[in-house]
């Protein structure tokens, strides 16, 4: 590979003029970006290099399970705090020196899981009613000591601060882009769990509180993922884990408003999904990411799977009718990405298409 010094050794040697060597240069810098280019659109994320990774992973995951029924059964929380140090001290290995992600999530996980059930449940603010006592945490031990599920609304809402707050400690120290879907997925709890100990469940609807949240959890993907346009940089795994995050709340809670908690298809339910799955499939393209067509799949498959039982009886044809529609369905968005998304960027202004993922060249 030549550089920029063998350039200018060879103008030096009389091999090439000064302005051969800078047509090279240009000519490289273009085609390098051609290539990054071209591979944006396929939405690569570091996840396993090599079955060394899933190997670590599964010590990490015995090790962190036995430790967890250890500390239920003893019911210390001093075990699970040695045990986060432990982790933290994989992390600084796995993560920070070996640079390996499957160890990492699992290491993050389990980090997050013992900072939490450091405080024993009693110690928290119970809120509007009562919450579980150490003894009988002590006598119904579960997988993690019953510190994670259980609990008064506003102990899970403390719970999910703490969890939150392991894994931005985790990201501040690692720079590992899991962490951000953890920090956001417990900002999301703790938001549900507080407006519930606050106000009460029932005073604003669950789904246009997780559409907010989506749709805050959706800014800061697009931020990372505007902010590394070409995806060859961390910020770029950053945006697909928050994506992950956002996808479902916005879908789930975009459905739920405006369907309701019926299926049924004679109330234009279905006519509601349809149109919901075609704009989110519009933003999916326009940004590149997609993980909102994933999450509107279930509601897709149930709109094909009533319109297909009313010609056919059968309810196991029926299901079998319906995964292969999905599945065409799936395979030729797939397939036709690029040219679908290039068609509808040539729609917008050239200065919102400059800062979104390039489009793939015909």
């Amino acid at each position: 590979m030549l550089h920029d010094d063998d350039l200018d050794a060879a103008v030096g040697a009389a091999i090439v003029t000064q302005a051969q060597a800078d047509a090279l240069r240009e000519f490289a810098v273009k085609r390098r970006s051609t290539g990054v280019a071209e591979h944006a659109d396929e939405e690569n994320f570091r996840f396993v290099r090599g079955f060394n990774d899933i190997f670590f992973t599964i010590g990490v995951v015995l090790f962190g399970i036995g430790v967890s029924i250890f500390a239920a059964v003893q019911g210390g929380p001093l075990v699970y705090g040695v045990a986060a140090i432990i982790m933290w001290g994989l992390a600084e290995l796995l993560v920070r020196r070996m640079r390996l992600v499957l160890p990492g999530i699992a290491i993050l996980v389990f980090f997050a899981m013992f900072a939490v059930s450091v405080i024993p449940i009693a110690y928290l603010p119970t809120g509007v009613a009562e919450g579980i006592s150490i003894d009988q945490w002590r006598a119904n031990p579960s997988l993690i000591g019953g510190l994670l599920l259980s609990g008064t609304p506003l102990q899970m809402a403390i719970k999910a601060v703490i969890g939150a707050l392991a894994a931005a400690g985790f990201y501040a120290r690692f720079r590992f882009p899991f962490a951000l879907l953890v920090i956001a997925g417990g900002a999301v709890i703790a938001v549900e769990f507080a407006v519930g100990a606050l106000v009460g469940a029932t005073s604003i609807p669950r789904a246009a509180l997780l559409l907010v949240c989506g749709a805050v959890v959706f800014a800061f993907a697009m931020w990372f993922d505007l902010s590394d346009r070409l995806r060859v940089t961390r910020r770029s795994d950053g945006a697909f884990w928050l994506h992950v995050l956002a996808a479902p709340l916005l879908v789930h809670s975009l459905i739920g408003l405006a369907a309701g908690s019926s299926f049924q298809p004679g109330n234009g339910v279905m006519v509601t999904i349809v149109v919901i799955a075609i704009l989110l499939t519009m933003v999916a393209l326009i940004i590149d990411r997609r993980a909102l067509l994933v999450s509107a799949l279930v509601y897709v498959g149930g709109v094909i799977a009533v319109a297909l039982s009313k010609a056919i009886v059968n309810p196991t044809l029926t299901l079998i009718a319906t995964l292969i529609v999905l599945g065409v369905l799936v395979l030729t968005l797939g397939v036709g990405w690029a040219a679908l998304r290039r068609r509808i960027l040539s729609l917008f202004p050239l200065q919102l298409v400059d800062r979104l993922p390039p489009v793939v060249p015909a």
